[in-house]
């Protein structure tokens, strides 16, 4: 049964829950939002909300968790404290209680809960500021090397890295996912550590926000040699094949006298035998041993050592032994190499060299493969010698002649020097080495080449210098002379012209007083010789007239002196005081001077003229006497001549005579005329005698002349 009618209880709920809402609305959050959401570190003082409340409600904290961090100034709820987000618990946001109060009204809470915002206020950071990771060579491309990561304090940052390798042996996975991945071919040999850094920062890589922070560390990757070569015999020469290396050694050689046993290991060239781990990062032990060939056990080999020994003697021949190292541990890297022995006769002198040292001179521009010479002013070859005392005359024939590091210079098997390239000017000491091919015994000397500087090149000359026209009286040709020195320098030949004072200009390049200078001189050159063509066309037409008339004067003469039998050895003159005389021999003085009167009547006055130049002579006593010289240089110029006046006949060569049956008076009045032959007509008349001098064997250039003479 109820107690209250149903109208009174509807009323009195009614009047409860107003009096509960006016509590409530004493005071309340902004927006009733029961979470207020604020930036870490904010400032101490800062308003973190503002309550909503009536006039004279009054609002306290009762409590805080954790406690100090908030107060409340009126309305105001304060910040005590900077927040930091790195230190606050999201899943526990701070909250504060808070009671407010007004007289006549019952008091009301409200739970605020304050929760704290993360901004980027912090830079990422690596564990270690330098890392070591290690790899094999020889890894795949993509192969991990490592995983390194940085922290963000800013616990929502998104971190993104960037690797720097300086050969791009390495990379990352992804800007955001820094595993370390190979991406070269790597090589013990050639790389041993990779040194690099990687950074991270906390906003994408490139972009522009305003805020970015970073950070880095060191990554050093060491390469780890593997086991993937075998021994190498050394020395010997490494050879890249594609991404491989392999080491050749041709193997080694070495000598025993026969008969003989040697003590201790043998020497070896190249020595001693000895192999390496081709792995040189691993350097495994490396063991030796024979595969054969050991000639009955004669040799002996060191496992550890690898040195050879002889167990006994040998008689002759050569011995090849078969070697080969391996890795201790792993006999599958191994490798092999042969061992020459040659058996040679004892021998108790090495062949040596005349002399301790040699001296040789050559020219730059001797050319090559010629010889070295003796001295600078001998044409003989310089030639090296040595001898053997094992032999009683020193003369060994199986000794060879070498010279030791040097390819500018050879030795030929006879001891003679040869030039093998160009050599610049200078001295070239070298060092020579004869060899008993027998038995490899050896000595040296020394070997001074001295390289002289060449023979100047000479250039055409491009320009003529004209010199002075020298004129005598046996000859009237021009001479034209070129005075031209030139010099032969590296890239530059210079001219060198005395009429200008010794001035030097460069091949190919003249001034335009050079040009005229040529230009003249050609013009010169070109007007000369047209002159003395004209003149020998003149004087061959003239010629042909006038030799017919002398060469009918001379079958006229023959004539008159009884053909063959006319005017003997020695040119011949008569006169009227002896055209009674007994003497066959002599041409009648009438004859003569009719002779005289057709010639001259059938000559030109020119040629008349020419007839009586100064070189006719005229003796009588009005005038003065011909001197003999003067006459000899008249009759023939290039020819020494000693004419006379005499009785006697000579026939000695070097005189031409005119005789008589008694010497001549100087001191009557007698004149004496000698005609020689003109100038015209010497040089075909001596050409013509030429097919005529079988005929006439009494007739030389110089009886020419005395013909002449006769008429």
């Amino acid at each position: 049964m109820d107690l209250w009618p149903k109208g009174s209880a509807a009323v009195f709920f009614l009047l409860v829950l107003f009096k509960f809402s006016e509590a409530q609305n004493l005071c309340s959050l902004p927006n009733n939002v029961p979470l207020i959401l604020i930036p870490e570190n904010n400032n101490i003082g800062d308003i973190v909300t503002t309550l909503n409340a009536e006039d004279g409600v009054m609002a306290i904290i009762t409590s805080q968790d954790p406690e100090g961090f908030f107060s409340i100034s009126g309305y105001d709820i304060i910040a005590e404290t900077v927040l930091d987000y790195e230190t606050f618990d999201p899943n526990k946001p701070h909250e504060v209680n808070i009671e407010c109060t007004k007289a006549d009204s019952p008091p009301n809470t409200l739970n605020l809960k304050i929760a704290l915002e993360d901004i980027n206020d912090n830079p990422p950071v690596f564990e270690k500021s330098q890392y070591t990771l290690n790899v094999n060579e020889l890894s795949k491309v993509d192969t991990s090397v490592g995983l390194i990561t940085a922290m963000d304090p800013d616990k929502n940052d998104r971190l993104y890295y960037q690797l720097d390798s300086p050969e791009g042996e390495f990379n990352l996975e992804a800007n955001f996912n820094p595993n370390i991945l190979v991406k070269k071919h790597l090589d013990y040999d050639k790389v041993k550590e990779v040194t690099m850094i990687l950074y991270v920062q906390d906003t994408l890589i490139g972009s522009e926000a305003e805020v970015s922070h970073t950070a880095s560390t060191t990554i050093v990757v060491n390469i780890i040699d593997i086991d993937n070569r075998p021994p190498w015999f050394q020395p010997c020469t490494e050879t890249e094949v594609g991404t491989s290396i392999i080491c050749l050694m041709s193997g080694y050689n070495g000598k025993v006298n026969a008969k003989e046993l040697v003590p201790g290991p043998l020497t070896l060239e190249p020595g001693p035998l000895m192999a390496i781990d081709g792995d040189k990062g691993r350097n495994d032990p490396i063991h030796y041993t024979f595969l054969g060939g050991n000639d009955g056990g004669i040799f002996q080999i060191d496992t550890d050592t690898g040195s050879i020994t002889m167990r006994e003697p040998v008689e002759t021949g050569t011995i090849v032994l078969s070697v080969m190292a391996y890795q201790r541990e792993n006999a599958d890297q191994f490798a092999t190499t042969t061992v020459i022995l040659k058996v040679v006769d004892s021998s108790d002198f090495p062949p040596k060299f005349v002399k301790s040292s040699y001296e040789g001179f050559i020219s730059e521009d001797a050319g090559v493969d010629s010889l070295v010479l003796e001295s600078k002013t001998s044409n003989r070859a310089l030639r090296v010698q040595a001898t053997d005392d094992d032999f009683s005359n020193g003369y060994n024939p199986n000794l060879r002649f070498e010279i030791v590091d040097g390819t500018d210079f050879s030795i030929t098997a006879e001891g003679f020097i040869l030039m093998l390239k160009a050599v610049s000017p200078g001295t070239v000491n070298l060092e020579m080495r004869v060899v008993d091919t027998t038995n490899d015994e050896s000595s040296t000397a020394s070997l001074s080449v001295e390289v002289t500087p060449g023979v100047p090149t000479t250039t055409p000359a491009t320009t003529i210098t004209t010199s002075s026209i020298i004129t005598t009286e046996s000859t009237a040709n021009t001479k034209l002379t070129e005075i031209t020195t030139v010099t032969s320098q590296p890239d530059i030949t210079l001219t060198t012209r005395p009429s200008t004072g010794g001035q030097q200009v460069k091949m190919g390049e003249f001034s335009s007083g050079d040009m005229a200078a040529v230009g003249a001189s050609l013009a010169v050159v070109i007007v000369l010789c047209l002159v003395c063509i004209g003149l020998m066309v003149h004087r061959i037409k003239g010629h042909n007239a006038d030799w017919k008339k002398l060469s009918e004067a001379s079958v006229f003469q023959s004539k008159l002196g009884g053909g063959s039998g006319g005017p003997k050895e020695g040119v011949q003159y008569s006169n009227e005081g002896f055209q009674l005389d007994d003497d066959s021999g002599s041409v009648n003085g009438k004859l003569a001077a009719d002779l005289e009167n057709k010639l001259e009547s059938g000559l030109k006055p020119q040629q008349r003229q020419k007839m009586m130049t100064p070189s006719a002579v005229l003796l009588s006593p009005s005038s003065p006497q011909a001197d003999s010289s003067s006459l000899a240089e008249t009759i023939d110029s290039e020819k020494e001549v000693k004419p006379i006046l005499t009785k006697e006949r000579r026939s000695e060569e070097g005189y031409k005579a005119v005789w008589f049956k008694q010497d001549i008076d100087p001191n009557t009045k007698e004149e004496v005329v000698i005609i020689p032959n003109t100038g015209e007509a010497d040089g075909d008349h001596e050409e013509d005698d030429d097919s005529e001098g079988e005929n006439r064997p009494d007739v030389d250039s110089g009886d020419e002349e005395g013909v002449s003479s006769d008429l």
